[in-house]
């Protein structure tokens, strides 16, 4: 299962505790695009689309021109474990 996490940059996240960025966490795509709807309340906010990074998969979101934040496609965190074991099993530490 994956989750949908809203940034903001100028409110960053990494500043927030973690009740707040719970806040900001979605189940849908649709989800994490309306709060910013919410958020930026104009017409003239558009989404990227979502691209890999070296991360997560990231959709940018503009609003009158200006990037302002982004929403990050996330696993959920037993999915995370699971990668990261498959990840540890195919290059062990040496």
């Amino acid at each position: 299962m994956v989750h949908y996490v809203c940034d903001l940059y100028d409110n960053t996240n990494w500043n927030l505790s973690p009740e707040e960025v719970d806040a900001r966490t979605f189940k849908t795509e649709q989800e994490a695009e309306q709060w910013f709807k919410n958020k930026c309340s104009d017409s003239n906010i558009e989404f990227s689309g979502f691209y890999d990074t070296e991360r997560y998969v990231t959709n940018w979101v503009s609003f009158n021109g200006q990037e302002v934040g982004e929403i990050t496609k996330r696993p959920s965190k037993s999915a995370q474990i699971d990668i990261n074991i498959q990840q540890h099993l195919k290059y062990p530490s040496t």
